[in-house]
């Protein structure tokens, strides 16, 4: 079998000549850029050749890649196959650690946490009441269900305790016992925020209700695709339900074992955990096949509470410690948007507010009058830098600031970590078409115009931002016109939800700008564009990563679970998909309004 020797990383890897080197790049786990799923469409697993023979270019990598970069040995990993015993391959640097918002200017309630402690003395054993161990200690607590791994440590705890023991309790099962004169037992949870693209860990003392750390890590799914739709089609084209559901979990456990090490907490001390997210991550978490997602009326495995036991989804805590899962809304609406609704504490705002979470699926929510209603919008992930040519994810040396003067020259190109720029992410791509349609270089139809930095592209025109160290960074037609049909529906969505209601624009007291996105965008680009509503600056509130507060919330809080599931039960559902109004609200909210 021939040896890829991978670059900049060492890692030399098997691959088969009948598999490609994106196959043996994501067997690996090496963090390489895709957002197709290997199908050759999005041009961003780029990797160049040092070395070996690999299978000639094929029509979709002469399409993708530019003639310069052909000629420098780049090549599409998941078109290109090994061809000689030996190959070597540097991988493009486009890879790397994702900046992820984890952080909110939202706060949780007091705590009441679903893990409690009780201590109970009993009384020992004797000729005149010779009852079992498990007999006593369950009528002490009232009838409870002790797992079998209590009850093996049981006799010995009850004695070495000289019959006066602490329980830890999660509802009626005991998941541990301590003998009083040890130590009180530590108790913290975790609340987990499950994105698309990322997996955000934060550990409670459960005891005090503070949050102690946080961790965050790209979600392991991303070698499945960049986006829920190509998931969804992984898990049922090739019955990867499974394999999606462990690389999540993965996930989870990656943030968790550096929370341990970095704050000396074992495991089994680790009781209770909340798990928020959207229906597809909510389902591929659970192991529950999302097949019902990919269709209509694109209708969920589950829509109600689930709380389940550690050990039965291989989580790194106490096994028998719990895991609840919020209800998800809707198909395209999950129980990360009832969290934010829950956080933005929405449902109670005596004047019409609304919540707004971009990502590759927009959840937008309007509370008027005592009611919550909620859409979604297929947006796709245009405005998270994916499915444009020189789109990137906010790493180091993304574009994520760039300013166009009236002329349309490009000024104050600013990158993350003020690296070499390689591509644009999101905030970058809103604040370029902005500059561009205020220049007049987009036209108000999308149509790019004739200008210096406007050229003939392999896909018809584009605009020149910047060189960068695999060629020219260029924002094209097809560019614009795939935000054209993301802001589109993102405006329609907010728009129909204020008809719906009856709300005038000017009557919105608060609009909730919520999530990663969303933090870093410049409110005057992304309100000229028509993304959000035309409210004021004082009435917006970039509030972060609202749907991990939610989660907070539900993990501290057991009541806060029960308030959330009655929340959910009274949200409608605004269907823009059978909405007779949608199509013609659709096109007229594609072009720019200009200056």
């Amino acid at each position: 079998m021939p040896k890829v020797f991978v670059e900049p990383i060492g890692l030399t890897l098997p691959v088969d000549e009948q598999e490609t080197l994106l196959d043996g790049l994501l067997r690996a786990a090496v963090d390489i850029p895709t957002d197709c799923a290997g199908r050759g469409t999005c041009g961003k697993c780029l990797v160049r050749v040092g070395s070996g023979e690999l299978t000639a270019p094929t029509e979709r990598e002469l399409k993708r890649i530019p003639e310069k970069l052909r000629a420098e040995g780049w090549r599409l990993a998941c078109q290109a196959s090994p061809r000689s015993a030996r190959v070597s391959i540097e991988v493009r640097g486009t890879a790397g650690q994702r900046r992820i918002l984890t952080t909110s200017r939202l706060h949780h309630g007091p705590a009441h946490p679903a893990v409690v402690t009780r201590m109970v003395e009993l009384q020992p054993p004797s000729l005149a009441d010779a009852r079992s161990d498990l007999a006593r200690f369950d009528e002490a607590l009232g009838g409870v269900n002790v797992p079998l791994k209590v009850l093996m440590c049981l006799p010995k705890t009850l004695r070495d305790g000289r019959w006066r023991v602490i329980a830890t309790l999660y509802g009626k099962r005991v998941i541990d016992v301590h003998a009083v004169d040890h130590h009180a037992p530590e108790l913290f949870g975790a609340a987990v925020d499950i994105g698309t693209s990322k997996v955000i860990v934060y550990l409670f003392d459960l005891t005090r209700g503070s949050l102690i750390d946080q961790e965050a890590v790209e979600n392991p799914q991303m070698r499945y695709g960049e986006d829920v739709i190509s998931r969804i089609a992984q898990a049922a084209q090739h019955n990867d339900t499974a394999a999606l559901a462990l690389a999540v979990r993965e996930g989870i456990n990656a943030d968790l074992s550096v929370l341990y090490e970095r704050q000396g907490i074992h495991p089994n001390h680790v009781c209770d955990m909340t798990v928020v997210g959207n229906t597809a991550m909510h389902h591929l978490a659970l192991g529950l096949s999302p097949v019902g997602l990919g269709q209509a009326p694109f209708a969920p495995a589950a829509a109600e509470p689930l709380t389940l036991r550690a050990s039965e989804l291989g989580l790194d805590m106490n096994p028998d410690g719990g895991v609840h899962f919020p209800p998800p809304i809707a198909g395209f609406v999950g129980s990360d948007a009832l969290a934010v609704i829950a956080a933005t504490r929405l449902a109670g705002k005596k004047r019409p507010s609304m919540a707004i979470d971009i990502g590759t699926n927009t959840e937008i929510a309007l509370a008027h009058d005592g009611r919550v209603t909620v859409t979604s919008c297929a947006s796709g992930p245009a405005f998270e830098g994916y499915q444009i040519r020189n789109g990137m994810k906010a790493v180091a040396g993304a574009i994520e600031r760039v300013r166009i003067t009236r002329h349309g020259n490009v000024t104050d190109v600013q990158t993350i970590a003020g690296a070499e720029p390689i591509g644009i992410c999101g905030s970058g791509v809103v604040d370029l078409l902005a500059g561009l349609v205020h220049a007049g270089i987009v036209d108000r139809s999308g149509r790019m115009q004739e200008h210096p930095h406007v050229r003939q592209g392999e896909e018809g025109r584009e605009y020149l931002v910047t060189a960068g160290p695999h060629g020219d960074i260029v924002f094209t037609q097809h560019d614009v016109r795939s935000l054209q049909l993301a802001k589109g529906a993102i405006h329609s969505g907010w728009e129909l939800l204020l008809d719906t209601l009856g709300v005038a624009v000017e009557e919105l007291d608060r609009v909730f700008i919520a999530g990663a996105f969303g933090n870093y965008l410049d409110l005057d680009a992304a309100q000229f564009l028509g993304l959000f509503p035309p409210v004021t600056k004082g009435r917006v509130a970039f509030v972060g990563n609202a749907a991990g507060v939610g989660a907070q919330m539900a993990l501290i809080d057991v009541r806060a679970r029960r308030r959330m599931a009655r929340l959910r039960d009274r949200i409608e559902f605004l269907d823009l998909a059978t909405d007779k109004r949608f199509l013609d609200v659709f096109a007229g909210r594609l072009g720019f309004a200009g200056d």
